[in-house]
């Protein structure tokens, strides 16, 4: 496994922990979703080490960066993003988020087109405003178990996942903010947020990349066609036999894809 450098910028509202690898190319920023931390690359950021100077950042109230009390919504969570793209990377970088990192990746990419080349976002929830999905989790975040414990209690869920999972589900729990959950939940989470206009803004290339939504996918058919139709310099794939969480369930595929998608823009970008 390639070795990371796990460390910490101080933005102007906390301190943003990431882990940063080697230098072998373009920055590469991977954002995770709700609930989880830079650790849930893990499946597929070896790989993209081999060609990319990848940064792996923990989302405010996530892993080990700080927590922001009723500052988990969808347009609060690009604020230390841009800021590290600004102060850290200091030059336009390819984006690749998850599901809420996504979400924050693509007002990333409206505000400040400058500082992102391209970006790539993973079953994003566009149109969701909230979700009863995430109350067992909250629930069992709320009994402050020991790291061990909620091992325990993931091992009970999934008997068939691989140690080295079972940790990195344990891990995301134990670290993340309770209150993370709760706008989700209640739907204050998309307060303020307006997808079509967000996307309309958007002018650097993107990748929209769909999961089935009869496996768990979180935006729908109708929801990607129309995201699709609102991105100026967009492309969109739909992967019929994955759920959600795509780079965990096909994770060569994955970065074959992003390999692909992005040295396309860099080719593109040399010829201009």
């Amino acid at each position: 496994m390639t070795q990371y450098s796990e460390k910490k910028f101080v933005a102007s509202t906390i301190e943003v922990n990431y882990a940063e690898g080697p230098n072998n190319g373009p920055p590469l920023v991977l954002i995770h979703g709700i609930g989880g931390f830079w650790r849930n690359w893990e499946p597929v950021i070896d790989q993209l080490s081999t060609d990319w100077h990848v940064y792996a950042v923990d989302l405010r109230g996530h892993g080990d960066s700080g927590r922001t009390p009723e500052g988990y919504r969808f347009i609060d969570y690009p604020i230390e993003i841009v800021e590290f793209l600004r102060n850290v990377v200091d030059e336009p970088a390819f984006l690749v988020g998850h599901s809420l990192g996504a979400i924050t990746s693509s007002g990333v990419c409206a505000v400040t087109p400058d500082l992102v080349a391209s970006a790539v976002l993973e079953d994003p929830p566009l149109y969701v405003e909230q979700t009863d999905r995430f109350k067992e989790v909250l629930e069992l975040r709320k009994k402050n178990l020991s790291l061990y414990e909620y091992k325990v209690e993931q091992r009970k869920i999934d008997d068939s996942a691989t140690e080295e999972v079972i940790e990195r589900r344990a891990n995301a729990i134990y670290r993340v903010d309770p209150d993370v959950w709760v706008p989700a939940i209640e739907g204050g989470i998309a307060e303020m947020w307006d997808p079509d206009a967000v996307l309309a803004e958007i002018k650097t290339p993107v990748l929209l990349m769909q999961a089935n939504p009869d496996m768990g996918a979180a935006i729908s058919d109708s929801e990607a066609g129309r995201a699709d139709d609102l991105l100026e310099n967009g492309r969109y794939v739909k992967w019929n036999d994955v759920g959600h969480g795509m780079h965990d369930a096909q994770p060569e595929r994955f970065v074959q894809l992003v390999n692909a998608y992005f040295g396309q823009v860099i080719r593109k970008r040399a010829q201009a």
